[in-house]
């Protein structure tokens, strides 16, 4: 097995976290997360987040005040699921940022 975590600062204050676990050159599990920092805490929050907990690939879309959305991935296997999470992370991090601001400024 080998176990593989990074990160990537997307801007100074919003980051994307990834771990996987490869054995044989197949993902056997994973977790992507898009984290970004806000004046109101003091600490990175978690706004998006594709794993394969509970034993399938999903989208959990989290929100400030209600439970999280949970969407299931139509991809072949976790590699491709994988991959796809990266991808959408790295590219709409902006978009999935000002949602979250937004939520938070309905309180």
């Amino acid at each position: 097995m080998r176990f593989v975590e990074f990160q990537r600062f997307l801007s100074k204050d919003s980051i994307l976290r990834a771990r996987f676990e490869l054995g044989h050159g197949q993902v056997i599990k994973f977790m992507v997360q898009l984290e970004c920092y806000f004046d109101i805490g003091d600490e990175w929050t978690p706004i998006v987040r594709y794993d394969t907990a509970h034993g399938f690939a999903h989208c959990d879309r989290l929100h400030p005040y209600e439970p999280s959305t949970k969407i299931e991935m139509a991809t072949r296997d976790y590699n491709e699921a994988l991959t796809f999470a990266i991808h959408d992370l790295a590219d709409n991090w902006g978009r999935y940022r000002r949602r979250y601001e937004q939520w938070l400024r309905k309180k």
